[in-house]
């Protein structure tokens, strides 16, 4: 029985570390993104996530402006540094059937809007992601 009680207190104490560690991280939680290429838009479900105490995005979700979408699970954003309202990662991409990284830089212009600056093959260009709530 007191074993029980340890185990229960000891994962008790991991959740409350975890969700302090979440709201102390202005990145955590969803993030949208519309992309538009041949007069179509599209909109990507974006997420950051705490692993192994680290920051790190995934793509989850992508639909097109109808709402007709579907659920996609891929890195997005590795190696992530970031303090305050800025930090770097390393932006992951498929262009013409090949994945690619590129350095990005993090700008959060306030709580809901966050900037992803990059530039590949002299091609700079940013993206600017809503947050879900």
């Amino acid at each position: 029985m007191q074993a029980l009680k340890i185990v229960t207190a000891l994962v008790v104490a991991f959740v409350s570390i975890t969700n302090l560690t979440a709201q102390n991280n202005p990145l955590s939680g969803q993030w949208e993104a519309e992309y538009e290429e041949n007069n179509e838009k599209s909109y990507v479900t974006y997420e950051f996530r705490n692993e192994n105490g680290r920051p790190i995005c995934y793509t989850t979700y992508i639909k097109d402006d109808k709402g007709r979408g579907a659920a996609h699970e891929s890195l997005a954003i590795k190696d992530i540094s970031f303090e305050r309202e800025k930090g770097t990662g390393k932006f992951i991409f498929t262009h013409e059937g090949k994945n690619y990284e590129v350095r990005a830089h993090l700008t959060l212009r306030d709580s809901n809007t966050l900037v992803i600056s990059y530039s590949a093959w002299g091609y700079s260009d940013s993206e600017t992601w809503k947050r879900l709530k």
